[in-house]
């Protein structure tokens, strides 16, 4: 066998498996076609050699359209795919995106609840204070009615009694009052009541343990001035006898014209 021989007989052989291949996977149509003729069937498996040129072209252009039409499903299969992977994301996003949007609404609600409940607390708080503050006025001012009325009284009876006293106790009161008006320095210019009335009180020996001044609407100064003047005179002079003494002094002093 020469060459040539030798190269187209390797063609043939080349062809033949090409066909045979092509045979193997023909498509479904042609397998169908084949499954209907039983007869036909019965021939091709007891075949052992099967003529090539039976194939036409027609066969082999329709198995090509059924590969495109099974690539293009595929293809199509594939796009749905996608689609419907691309929209489950975007519903999970969306779903991700309305649930921070809910997580923020509540937790901005809960912020305004909170800030409502604290501005409540605090305004039950002021009123409260309110109340106490009020409640502690009232029992001040009580306290303060209280006890000008007790020094009225005391001024009241000590009127009464200065109308009655004897020599020693009217010179004792008025070396009191004498000694107050020595180291009493007046301020200028100043407004003040004719009289104010000093409530003093003493230990035996003269010192002083506490001064109010009581009746007297004149200016602050006018009526510090009093005060420092009688704490200034302590100790006051003793008395002369213990008949005399009186711990609670009823002093009233009359300012400049």
């Amino acid at each position: 066998m020469n060459n040539n021989s030798k190269k187209k007989f390797i063609v043939t052989i080349k062809v033949i498996i090409v066909h045979i291949f092509l045979i193997l996977i023909l498509d479904l149509n042609a397998i169908s076609n084949l499954k209907k003729n039983k007869n036909s069937l019965n021939e091709i498996n007891n075949a052992q050699f099967l003529n090539l040129k039976s194939i036409s072209q027609e066969d082999i252009e329709e198995y090509r359209k059924l590969i495109r039409k099974k690539k293009a499903e595929e293809k199509k299969k594939k796009k749905i795919e996608v689609d419907r992977k691309k929209k489950a994301e975007e519903k999970k996003k969306k779903k991700i995106e309305v649930d921070r949007k809910k997580k923020a609404e509540e937790k901005k609600k809960k912020k305004i609840e909170a800030d409502r409940k604290k501005k409540e607390i605090l305004e039950n708080l002021k009123k409260e204070e309110k109340i106490d503050l009020i409640n502690h006025d009232r029992l001040e001012l009580e306290k303060e009615l209280l006890e000008i009325e007790k020094y009225e009284l005391l001024v009241r009876q000590q009127i009464i009694r200065n109308s009655q006293l004897s020599d020693a106790e009217a010179k004792y009161i008025l070396n009191i009052k004498s000694r107050i008006e020595n180291n009493w320095l007046l301020p200028h210019d100043i407004k003040h009541d004719k009289i104010c009335t000093a409530i003093v009180n003493q230990l035996p020996s003269g010192r002083i343990t506490n001064v109010k001044i009581h009746g007297c609407t004149g200016d602050n100064l006018y009526v510090d001035s009093l005060i420092n003047a009688v704490w200034k005179s302590s100790p006051l002079p003793i008395a002369p006898d213990i008949e005399v003494f009186q711990e609670n002094l009823i002093l009233q002093f009359k300012g400049p014209n």
